[in-house]
């Protein structure tokens, strides 16, 4: 097939590294159709909104506006506004090389394939203020080089309950899901599946997992492409994962809930056995984790289904 690729960027909140991410970008315009910038930041820094403006006018960027900021919702404003028939969504602190675009729309030459999702390089590693590296503890390292230890070649089979999923391997592998930093689907895959369900809110965390239940359920496969490799720096400021407060548990509980009801019509029992190393990092931090996960899951359900 005649391959044009549609880039998406995400942001909300950034400034500068917004900046880098677009012309790590730019370096390779040869290799794809078009960059589509959904922007859901209120207001830019002068240097920030000058750049944005300069690049939509001499056509290098399309800039789209999404007031309400919501993740799942931007990237279906930049599936609306793409005319690719691959759509590849880049994080908006993230660096591309010059094998990246290629490495993806390689593996969509697949029978099936309809989502590629590639390695993730970490370079922040200031833990401290920053939950999700923070989440990278112990307890979580040690399960996974065990259950990876005995799955080996089905090593990607860890994704399939969304839990411990691994974007660090240096071979190609069949997988169960994608990280949203680093994955690409066919358009014709929205069709088929729908949008990212826009209910997930907030550090939005499982909606690209709960995409790709449905990208499977639908036939089509997901390959994970090591030679799809980028730098994501994961940034403590702007974003929405650096805050450690009660409001960004709740969230987290309420996405990580609904995500576990509404695909697996897991009870709250299950979900908590899931979530312990999160409920446990939570109480760490001097909050009421039984509070919140209560109340989280009540809004979960409230939300329903499919």
């Amino acid at each position: 097939m005649e391959v044009k690729v549609s880039v998406i960027i995400p942001t909300y909140r950034r400034e500068a590294l917004l900046c880098d991410t677009i012309r790590s970008v730019l370096r390779y315009r040869d290799q794809y159709h078009e960059l589509i910038v959904v922007d859901q930041t209120k207001e830019h820094e002068k240097e920030t909104g000058l750049f944005l403006e300069k690049l939509a006018s001499k056509g290098d960027i399309v800039h789209v506006i999404q007031d309400a900021a919501n993740l799942p919702g931007a990237r279906n404003t930049g599936i609306k506004a793409a005319s690719g028939n691959i759509v590849l969504f880049l994080d908006d602190d993230v660096s591309i090389g010059e094998g990246f675009i290629a490495a993806h729309t390689a593996r969509h030459q697949e029978p099936r394939v309809g989502c590629v999702t590639g390695k993730v390089e970490i370079q922040n590693r200031e833990a401290a203020g920053n939950v999700v590296l923070r989440g990278s503890g112990r307890t979580k390292k040690t399960i996974k080089k065990i259950l990876f230890f005995f799955l080996r070649k089905k090593a990607s089979y860890a994704g399939r309950f969304g839990v411990l999923a691994d974007f660090t391997g240096n071979r190609p592998l069949p997988a169960d899901t994608a990280i949203g930093c680093n994955m690409s689907y066919k358009r014709e895959v929205f069709n088929a599946c729908g949008g990212f369900d826009s209910r997930y809110e907030g550090n939005a965390v499982r909606e690209d997992t709960d995409m790709c239940v449905r990208v499977r359920k639908n036939g089509y496969r997901i390959l994970y492409e090591p030679r799809a490799a980028l730098v994501h720096y994961m940034e403590n400021s702007g974003g929405s994962r650096a805050s450690g407060s009660a409001e960004y548990w709740r969230v987290f509980f309420r996405n990580q809930c609904f995500f576990y009801i509404k695909n697996f019509g897991s009870g709250r029992l299950l979900i908590k056995a899931v979530l312990f190393p999160d409920l446990r990092r939570c109480r760490k931090s001097g909050l009421d984790e039984k509070e919140l996960f209560g109340r989280a899951y009540g809004e979960a359900l409230e939300l329903g289904g499919a």
